[in-house]
């Protein structure tokens, strides 16, 4: 068996711990106390570990264009369809018990709109799914034409452009530039540790996250990647996230990083709880709605709906991922 990578999968644990209490802080409508935007002040760049994570690992995005673009759709696309599907029809069985909420659902899908945040209605983070395999399949490309990978260092700029175009693309596909950088900054780095001694790898990377520290106090920037939003100015953001990711993956790295049981689980089962999650912290809202349970403002109502999504995904793992259109593990 493939030993597995204890660092980032702690640090792909706690990303998806932090993406799970997000969903279920803004069900409960708690985002905006103090406690909570601080930890979002520090973790904003979660999303974007994902993108550099594979990147990191990626030994070659090359090779002949349709066995690869197959391998990409079977384990990328395919539960990206499942899921958003999924979610879809969950979403629509709650709304059918309150016919004010549906008729303007019904207008949305009637006229489109919905095409404009993709596949995610019910099942809001879906997005990460497609705009992850339209990243691969760009750097795919891009990594055809000789030292034509320099031009992801302008992907950035296109990025902030498209922002301030108001994310002109549908189905949420404006951050993939972004990603593409944040990809193609894990292969460099993954590049430079390599090469490193681990003392003096350790050594840059405290450096870095001194860097980034100190960056996100005096110089605050930040990158969500689901919304293409840029809080702050181009300069800022594009100097806090680099420092952000190869500073803290760095450190993790290049130090003795033991197995966290229950996170390092999530980690190496994160497909399982990044698909699952939403549809749970969605219909506990719901229900509670239907009931007449007031969870808003609740952290009792938090707890229980992280506690009941961490428990119904721990459990489904093993039988989400022997279904390869759920869980993108296909048999080679």
């Amino acid at each position: 068996m493939k030993q597995r990578n204890n660092a980032f999968d702690l640090l792909c644990g706690l990303c998806i711990l932090r993406m799970v209490t997000l969903h279920a802080i803004c069900q409960t409508q708690l985002r905006q106390t103090p406690w909570w935007k601080e930890t979002m002040l520090w973790t904003f760049f979660f999303m974007s570990f994902f993108f550099f994570k594979a990147g990191y690992f990626n030994k070659g995005i090359t090779g002949e264009t349709l066995p690869y673009l197959q391998d990409r759709i079977r384990r990328l696309f395919v539960p990206y369809l499942s899921w958003g599907v999924i979610g879809f029809v969950l979403a629509f069985f709650w709304l059918c018990l309150f016919p004010e909420h549906l008729d303007k659902a019904i207008g949305k899908v009637q006229t489109f709109t919905w095409l404009k945040s993709g596949l995610t209605f019910g099942n809001a983070p879906m997005w990460f799914l497609l705009s992850f395999f339209a990243t691969y399949v760009l750097m795919h490309f891009i990594e055809k034409i000789p030292y034509l990978h320099w031009v992801v260092l302008f992907f950035p700029a296109i990025g902030y452009w498209l922002f301030k175009q108001g994310n002109p693309l549908w189905f949420l596909l404006d951050n993939v530039f972004c990603g593409t950088f944040f990809f193609y900054i894990g292969k460099v780095w993954r590049y430079i540790l390599d090469r490193l001694t681990k003392p003096f790898a350790l050594f840059i990377s405290i450096l870095l996250f001194v860097g980034f520290v100190l960056a996100n106090i005096y110089l605050h920037g930040e990158y969500e990647m689901k919304t293409n939003l840029w809080v702050g100015p181009f300069w800022k953001v594009v100097l806090i996230m680099p420092l952000s990711l190869m500073g803290i993956s760095g450190i993790f790295l290049t130090l003795p990083t033991p197995r966290v049981p229950f996170i390092n689980y999530v980690g190496e089962h994160s497909m399982v709880y990044f698909v699952m999650h939403y549809p749970i912290v969605l219909s506990y809202a719901y229900a509670s709605i239907l009931l007449g349970h007031p969870f808003r403002k609740s952290i009792p109502d938090l707890i229980i709906i992280l506690i009941l999504a961490f428990t119904l995904c721990t459990i489904a793992v093993p039988f989400v991922e022997r279904v390869p259109w759920l869980s993108g593990r296909w048999k080679k």
